[in-house]
């Protein structure tokens, strides 16, 4: 962090917000710890601690909220998000990439991604239980498939007409307006 400026600026927020004094040293010492990190880092976990905290924030609080630094929960969550969209929009019939190379693991250890597709609405309501309680030791486990295929692909190659098959869906990112990207879009 090198933007003094913007750093006095939340500290100060805070500490008007949450009627606490911040001593010379201690202020150091959050600047000391803010130091390695960009100042555009520094500010999106700025904002999340003024969004999120009830308290005066911590040093590890900050640092936490650093872009990056989301637990193995945060990130199944997010999976999920992507997951769930793209069952609802772009379906068994096509092959699918996710932003994050997990899911792809994680859907395969629960059956796939047809199989994940073809549930009824009854059985696919617990399906992001069983993703996020997978997506950990999934995670921890590495080695991760670099799509996952659909219906069309696996039925050509079969066929040998792989030339047939549509471009994978490529699923996950983020536009400006924070809506998820999905094929074509």
């Amino acid at each position: 962090m090198k933007n003094k400026k913007m750093f006095g600026e939340y500290v100060t927020i805070w500490s008007e917000t949450h009627r606490v004094e911040l001593s010379d040293l201690l202020g150091r010492a959050y600047w000391r710890a803010l130091e390695p990190y960009s100042d555009d880092d520094c500010e999106i976990a700025f904002e999340r601690c003024t969004n999120e905290c009830d308290w005066f924030p911590k040093i590890p609080h900050i640092i936490d909220r650093m872009p990056g630094n989301e637990s193995a929960g945060d990130k199944a969550v997010l999976a999920w998000v992507e997951v769930d969209k793209a069952v609802r929009t772009i379906g068994n019939y096509q092959s699918v990439k996710f932003s994050d190379p997990v899911a792809h693991s994680v859907i395969q250890a629960m059956g796939g991604w047809s199989y994940l597709c073809s549930l009824t609405t009854e059985e696919y309501k617990w399906k992001r239980v069983e993703f996020e309680k997978l997506y950990p030791t999934m995670a921890a486990k590495g080695g991760h498939e670099d799509y996952l295929l659909g219906d069309c692909e696996q039925s050509q190659r079969l066929n040998d007409r792989a030339d047939w098959v549509k471009p994978v869906a490529q699923v996950g990112g983020v536009k400006k307006d924070n809506k998820l990207l999905t094929e074509g879009e």
